[in-house]
């Protein structure tokens, strides 16, 4: 018997008081899909519908927190639909549908504890954190060969590892071929060792207290995130390698790691999926991504067929929404600023493939997207450049869209609104809209003001 059901995960109901269904259709860390019978069941009825709804979670959700954080958006948005009596186009019908990827490689972003923790503590939180970091390196493990698995495993249990070790730990992890340089801005070289122990170097300060970076809340959101105390400089590798926690070089490879799975499940598995939609029904696909989900769908969208949409004329996608997307700020820029040979963002195919403005919010309380996610990214010859580059405005090259907003794209900027206000969208193919107001932290993505922001678009003419 399938643990995946083979038709709808759940049957909910709209705010008119009709049924409608809710799968989930998960896929594999290299986007194959493993509910074939669940995607076929969705094929087969997508074509009764007006109106189909596809969300991709990010980092560090399992298949519990992937669904809560479904269920919490959809309950909410049906909840603000009902009090304000909002409408959806005639003849609504809608369909949802939640993408369920492996991405929980960085759990230890969210505490430093780790499974070493005093034993004074709290046993279930012991037991879940053990099991956590286990799922994380035999994720790792299972990738490298199998001679070198022992000593992967000796290394990552290590309290402090040498400069040797630290390089060698470093090799065993690129082995795997899931930490190449992918920023969404283009091909740039390959990561190398030092390119690891120096992104590990830049993780090497006193962190700030994560309750808000990961944080969930099915209501209101996430307290506001403490800035604590935050790297300003890069260490050197001299400084770093003197003693160094295996965990600071796991950081910046699982960031590389579900970076890059987030973009095989979208071109592989995603894109697979909407150009089955697409071409068994003329329903409105609306994506709604966020964190990495939000390089699943974009990818997706990209890796799409270029014929899709000839036979009516109309783009593939009807809408998109992108909560504190964790891809690159030049993601959608026409060309990158320092690229020689000039190079594109990797989603500005997708501004042509979705009919209404693609929609991006950022959030200055997004400690994960405006404090870390450049660090991991930064390569050695970037350690050191000045983090002040304009007052308030992104600290390196590498920074966070969900964090900065898009630059250099040609994005109109508008700040978050309450439900009830009307947003205006004008002419622009690509709008980040400011959410600091209202977002609270990185998980702070299911609340009245996001609510009213999907509603906005998915049901605008």
């Amino acid at each position: 018997m399938s643990i995946i059901p083979a038709g709808p995960y759940r049957t909910l109901t709209t705010v008119e008081g009709d049924t409608f269904p809710y799968y989930i259709v998960p896929f594999d860390a290299n986007g194959n899909c493993e509910g074939p019978l669940t995607q076929q069941h969705l094929m087969a009825h997508a074509a009764n519908h007006s109106d189909i709804f596809v969300f991709s979670h990010g980092w560090n959700n399992d298949w519990s927190t992937a669904t809560q954080r479904y269920e919490s958006f959809i309950k909410g948005f049906q909840a603000q639909r009902r009090s304000l009596n909002l409408p959806m186009p005639a003849g609504y019908k809608p369909l949802l549908v939640g993408v369920f990827w492996p991405s929980q490689a960085l759990e230890w972003f969210d505490s430093e504890t780790g499974p070493g923790f005093a034993a004074g503590g709290d046993p279930a939180e012991q037991d879940a954190a053990v099991e956590a970091s286990r799922r994380m390196l035999n994720d790792i493990a299972t990738r490298l060969a199998a001679e070198n698995r022992s000593r992967f495993f000796t290394l990552a249990q290590a309290e402090r590892l040498s400069g040797s070790e630290a390089r060698e730990f470093a090799s065993l992890l690129l082995s795997t071929g899931e930490a190449s340089a992918d920023d969404d801005a283009g091909p740039s070289a390959s990561v190398t060792e030092s390119d690891m122990l120096a992104s590990a170097a830049a993780f090497g300060e006193p962190e700030p207290d994560y309750d808000a970076v990961h944080g969930f809340s099915p209501q209101q959101g996430a307290p506001s995130a403490s800035a604590g105390s935050l790297p300003q400089a890069a260490l050197g590798l001299g400084d770093v390698l003197q003693a160094l926690d295996p965990r600071q070089i796991l950081k910046p490879f699982t960031v590389w790691q579900m970076k890059n799975r987030a973009g095989k499940v979208g071109g592989r598995g995603v894109a697979a999926l909407l150009e089955g939609l697409r071409r068994q029904s003329k329903a409105r696909i609306h994506l709604l991504g966020h964190s990495f989900g939000c390089k699943v769908v974009m990818t997706a969208v990209c890796s799409l067929p270029e014929d899709l949409g000839a036979d009516d004329g109309q783009p593939p996608v009807t809408s998109a929404v992108l909560l504190q997307p964790a891809v690159s700020q030049y993601a959608f820029a026409p060309r990158v600023p320092g690229r020689e040979p000039a190079v594109a963002g990797g989603f500005v195919k997708a501004l042509q493939r979705v009919q209404r403005p693609i929609v991006t919010t950022f959030s200055d309380h997004d400690v994960a997207l405006t404090k870390l996610f450049h660090l991991a990214l930064r390569r050695q010859s970037d350690l050191g450049e000045d983090l002040n580059i304009a007052a308030g405005g992104p600290p390196s090259k590498y920074a966070a869209l969900g964090g900065y907003g898009p630059q250099d794209s040609g994005a109109a900027i508008t700040d978050i609104l309450d439900p009830g206000q009307a947003y205006d969208f004008g002419s622009a193919r690509l709008v980040g809209v400011r959410g600091t107001r209202t977002i609270s932290g990185h998980g702070d993505i299911s609340n009245a003001s996001t609510w009213w922001l999907a509603y906005a678009v998915a049901a605008s003419a």
